[in-house]
């Protein structure tokens, strides 16, 4: 399976396996290369790095920023990013701090309900510095208030937008993340633009510095593909694609959404 699968998340953010396991199973499948963009996170990027170089692998720097724009949210990916620049790391730590916050008024929003959960019982489901959703909704099954067939259903009851214990990102702006990412260095791409965007909504992150756009995506369908494709191409857009992959936690198996170039590499 020839290909660049340019969104992925490791155990640094929501993912279950290790950047090291990330670059061991893209070996085994046949990419050519993979981006490690964790939620708001860069502090997996070196261990991705020196995987990736014994594999033989091409691996580039990235991020996935969760912003809010409005009322909605709008995800931005940032591509070949410095990961070490001072005012990133400095606005990720910031990030980091106010979603931990976000994750104990959920877990507290719980207890409310009659829930007995607790934020030791949360924090033994990260593997790292990160705690969100996935980590207490993965408590919520070690306490087994989850059944299997209705995981979908009961992480929407629980913890979905209009689930009993909801507490909505309030973290950073979708402009500041375009910045962000441009003072790093970054190409900024609007993540899986079909769950939202619509071409006012692109055309307004392009004034903000918006350089490409996630068309290949796999809840994207031809009939969405096209339509992005099309945006693309009008705005002189980046078009890049990924599986969103997640490990056990998530939907999407990796490859399964992929390019065969990366766009800015031709300059």
């Amino acid at each position: 399976m020839a290909g660049y699968d340019l969104h992925i998340h490791s155990s640094y953010s929501d993912g279950t396996l290790t950047p090291a396991e990330l670059v061991e199973h893209a070996v085994e499948i046949g990419l050519d290369g993979i981006a490690l963009t964790d939620h708001d996170s860069v502090d997996g990027i070196p261990e991705a790095i020196r995987a990736a170089r014994k594999k033989n692998l091409q691996l580039i720097p990235g991020v996935e920023i969760t912003t809010d724009y409005g009322n909605q949210e709008a995800h931005i990916l940032g591509y070949g990013i410095d990961y070490r620049h001072p005012e990133l790391t400095a606005k990720f730590e910031t990030i980091m701090a106010a979603r931990i916050d976000r994750a104990r008024q959920m877990v507290e929003k719980l207890k409310r309900h009659g829930i007995p959960i607790t934020w030791e019982m949360v924090e033994k489901q990260s593997n790292g510095r990160f705690i969100g959703r996935p980590h207490i909704f993965k408590a919520l099954i070690a306490m087994d208030l989850v059944h299997p067939a209705y995981r979908r259903q009961s992480f929407e009851h629980y913890l979905g937008q209009n689930g009993l214990a909801y507490v909505p990102h309030q973290e950073i702006e979708t402009g500041e993340a375009i910045q962000l990412i441009l003072k790093a260095g970054g190409i900024p791409v609007l993540a899986h633009p079909g769950r939202q965007g619509n071409q006012l909504f692109i055309e307004k992150l392009i004034d903000y510095g918006l350089k490409g756009l996630e068309v290949y995506y796999p809840a994207h369908d031809s009939g969405m593909v096209k339509q992005l494709l099309d945006i693309a191409e009008r705005y002189h857009l980046y078009v890049t694609g990924g599986s969103d992959f997640h490990g056990d936690l998530g939907h999407g198996q990796m490859g399964e959404a992929v390019v065969t170039e990366i766009g800015w590499d031709k300059g």
